[in-house]
This record gives structure tokens, C-alpha cells and sequence, in this order.
């Protein structure tokens, strides 16, 4: 099974191209094919043009971290309620799923 995917994630420092090997695909399917938020873990490389290319050895699915971002912490403000509520589920991204 011979090929490749290419992903783009985006974080506050900017964009990147990750190159998934199908080997790893096949391994990672559920993680990069489900996650609304996803780590790649593998070797940079910055071309001349100072694009950012994630040869990806691993991927790990940090949807979960989501919850945190939109959960506030009531107890940083002093006297603050949680007298409104949040639809944690609308609040999210939503998957890519394409398959």
C-alpha cells in the first residue's frame, strides 16, 4: 500500500504541511481522521521559502483538550457565577471527517 496524505494544521505560530506515510495512515486512521484536534509528532524540515513540512512519525488525537478552552474557570473571578450555560457540544469544532 504505497502513498501519501498531506494535512495542514495551524497553531498560533503558523501553519504547517504534514506528510503522513499510508503505513502510518493505516496505524493512525481513527486519530487523523476523527480528531478535531490533532498532535503530529515527527521531523521538521523548513524549506528555503520557510514553509514548514511535519514528516509525521506519530499522531495523537487531543480533542479532549478542547473541553478546556471552553469551560471556563469560574473560581479566577472573584464573585463570578456560572449563571450561563455552555453547549460545550455547539462550542466545539467540528471533525473532518472525509472518508
Amino acid at each position: 500500500n504505497g502513498g501519501v496524505v498531506f494535512c495542514t494544521l495551524e497553531d498560533e505560530t503558523g501553519i504547517a504541511n504534514v506528510i503522513i506515510w499510508a503505513s502510518l495512515l493505516d496505524r493512525y486512521r481513527r486519530e487523523i481522521l476523527a480528531s478535531r484536534l490533532m498532535l503530529a509528532i515527527g521531523r521538521v524540515q523548513r524549506s528555503a521559502e520557510k514553509i514548514v513540512h511535519i514528516i509525521a512519525e506519530r499522531v495523537e488525537d487531543r480533542s479532549a483538550a478542547l473541553a478546556d478552552l471552553i469551560e471556563p474557570d469560574y473560581a479566577l473571578f472573584e464573585g463570578a457565577r456560572p449563571d450561563c450555560a455552555i453547549d460545550a457540544a455547539a462550542s466545539l469544532p467540528r471533525s473532518r471527517d472525509f472518508h
